[in-house]
């Protein structure tokens, strides 16, 4: 198989041989691994604000309400760069993309690192959201490139697991990075980081065989399919009830980012190591949920199952499952049962992940599928410009710590589960989706 190795596309023909599908799959391995990386080094960047939380708001002087919009700043232009970016992508490689944002992703870290005042940190973090906002979107096209329609789900959950990888391994790290040489030093450590993941996936970074070639993203799509109009890849029930359900989840992430260390320590009474360490389990669930969500999803599309099935209805179970769980928050009071409730309603609503985003991948042929995602993640990633800051209004209202936070996570259990509901009745990639010659791949 000839690969161009121009700056306009690194993507292989759509029908590899079986002795290049070989040597394919273990690239594509590869290139899963180094994305899971870089969504490892996104979560930690995104982690980072809620593990100084304590330490730069008495430094800086910040309330509950101002740091909750710093919170948000990195939202700004998310969402934004999300959408253009992505479409952008369809005529560029999203090799380069990739590699662009995670060289701003350490740049970015430079006005935190020697912020006297608010004004600075939210240069930061409007800077470092704006690089971030694209590389969801782009990493799932480069993802999804490298595997079939039904063999997307593990892959995709991988992907996802990379945010609580970060959590586990690398956030309670990079809490006594923090405790022992100041908050700045975290700023740094993120950046050196990102750095790093720049140089491997310059060296590491290719499109597989099921992409498509840049420039097919007007009149036809590769191998001659024609293009679905945007109206209708848009406007379907598939797409409103998995843009329903991701946002919802994003509202709930944000949060998490935000304000969980700070929960741990200032309502269940841990010190800031503890809380630092403690900011991984509801993830450590989450990568169990993930992994057992992409492999019976995949499981399912291979024998037949209906993605309406396998993907719409059980992702809208698990998703209302996870807000009624959250909602129970406000009625317990003991450190280890909350903590718990957390695991399991966190970690189950990250499957949103496995189940939305292929779904949404099913609705166009190839050379649409960057344009798509990122309008999709553009568009939900919104609830993170909102949720922190209500949070953070809850906060400075409530008569305690514990009902501020208590309040904020069963508003975000109610939104889930309505959410989840909205998945299960709306999502059916059959009824909307592409069907072209393309369809599979």
């Amino acid at each position: 198989m000839q690969v161009d190795k121009g700056i306009l596309r690194d993507a292989a023909l759509p029908h590899p041989s079986s002795a290049e599908a070989g040597d394919g799959r273990g690239r594509a391995w590869v290139v899963t691994a180094v994305l899971v990386a870089s969504a490892a080094v996104v979560f930690l960047d995104k982690a980072l604000l809620g593990l100084v939380a304590k330490p730069m708001s008495e430094d800086l002087g910040l309330s509950a309400a101002g740091f909750g919009s710093l919170g948000s700043a990195s939202y700004l232009l998310f969402g934004a760069t999300c959408v253009i970016v992505s479409f952008a992508a369809q005529r560029i490689s999203p090799r380069w993309v990739l590699l662009v944002c995670g060289i701003l992703w350490a740049l970015g870290q430079i006005p935190a690192i020697f912020a006297a005042g608010g004004a600075m940190l939210y240069a930061s973090r409007i800077v470092v959201g704006a690089a971030e906002g694209p590389a969801g979107p782009l990493s799932m096209t480069t993802l999804y490139s490298w595997f079939p329609n039904d063999r997307r789900g593990l892959p995709q959950s991988l992907y996802t697991a990379g945010a609580a990888i970060a959590k586990i391994a690398m956030a309670p790290l990079l809490t006594l990075v923090i405790v022992g040489f100041g908050w700045r030093a975290g700023f740094v450590t993120v950046g050196v980081l990102a750095l790093a993941w720049s140089a491997l996936w310059l060296v590491t970074g290719r499109l597989g065989p099921y992409g498509a070639p840049v420039g097919t993203s007007t009149g036809r799509a590769a191998g001659g399919a024609e293009r679905v109009p945007w109206r209708k890849a848009l406007l379907n029930r598939t797409f409103i009830g998995c843009f329903i359900a991701y946002f919802a989840q994003n509202a709930l992430a944000a949060i998490v980012f935000t304000w969980l260390p700070s929960y741990f320590e200032n309502a269940l009474g841990f010190s800031a190591k503890a809380a630092g360490s403690l900011f991984g389990l509801p993830s450590a669930f989450g990568i169990v949920a993930l992994v057992a969500a992409g492999t019976v999803t995949d499981r399912l599309l291979r024998r037949g199952v209906p993605s309406r099935q396998a993907r719409g209805l059980l992702g809208g179970v698990c998703l209302v499952v996870a807000g009624l769980l959250l909602t129970t928050l406000p009625l317990i009071h003991a450190a280890l049962p909350a903590i718990a409730v957390l695991m399991l309603g966190y970690g189950i609503s990250v499957t949103v992940n496995t189940f939305a985003n292929p779904a949404v991948a099913e609705l166009v042929p190839p050379a649409q599928r960057a344009g798509i995602l990122g309008v999709f993640s553009g568009l939900s990633v919104s609830a993170g410009i909102v949720s922190p800051v209500i949070a953070g209004v809850l906060l400075d209202n409530a008569t305690t710590p514990e009902s501020g936070y208590t309040s904020a996570f069963l508003l975000s259990g109610v939104l889930l589960a309505v959410g989840g509901l909205f998945f299960a009745l709306l999502v059916n990639p059959e009824r909307d989706g592409y069907r072209g010659p393309e369809a599979g791949g």
